[in-house]
């Protein structure tokens, strides 16, 4: 479950700052699916599908914003088995390069740093657009452990899935 907090890290990708964007995760605890989500997620992104090269998308997620709708479980989740908020108050997710898969689907490809350790990520991220923006919407996984976010469970799973929402 705390594990699952340290996913959210992923945080990783971001567009601008506001209510539409979002970082939601899911991790598996005991045989049950758990959800959460970081309230304080700051995107900023730079997209032109004509112009990929200078595609940049930067996402920081604050780790005391984690809400599993469990507090004493968030309260463990920033604690030092896991996040460590106290000595890492931030995720950060920045783009290293953008590329076209097809016309409405684009690979991101960046460093994802948790804690004290940074690891090249890469995603696909459908492009849409809703009321006039664009939107970017990602599902991936990553390894909660390669982070060192929590130690090896019998009934925590390692693999944290993280569902991403920005509009710009």
């Amino acid at each position: 479950m705390k594990k699952l907090l340290f996913i959210l890290m992923f945080l990783i990708v971001g567009i601008c700052a506001n209510a539409q964007n979002s970082v939601k995760f899911r991790i598996k605890n005991a045989g049950f699916t758990v959800p959460g989500y970081f309230s304080s997620f700051k995107p900023y992104v730079t997209y032109d599908k004509d112009n990929l090269s200078a595609a940049k998308f930067i996402g920081i997620v604050n780790i005391n914003s984690i809400n599993t709708n469990n507090t004493a479980r968030d309260k463990h989740l920033k604690g030092a088995d896991f996040f460590d908020e106290a000595k890492y108050q931030t995720m950060k997710f920045e783009s290293t390069s953008v590329s076209s898969i097809s016309s409405t689907k684009i690979k991101v490809t960046g460093t994802l740093t948790i804690k004290d350790v940074s690891k090249t990520v890469s995603f696909e991220t459908t492009v849409g657009e809703k009321n006039g923006k664009k939107t970017f919407t990602s599902t991936f996984s990553i390894n909660r452990l390669d982070y060192n976010v929590g130690e090896s469970s019998m009934t925590l799973a390692n693999i944290l899935n993280i569902d991403l929402y920005i509009e710009k």
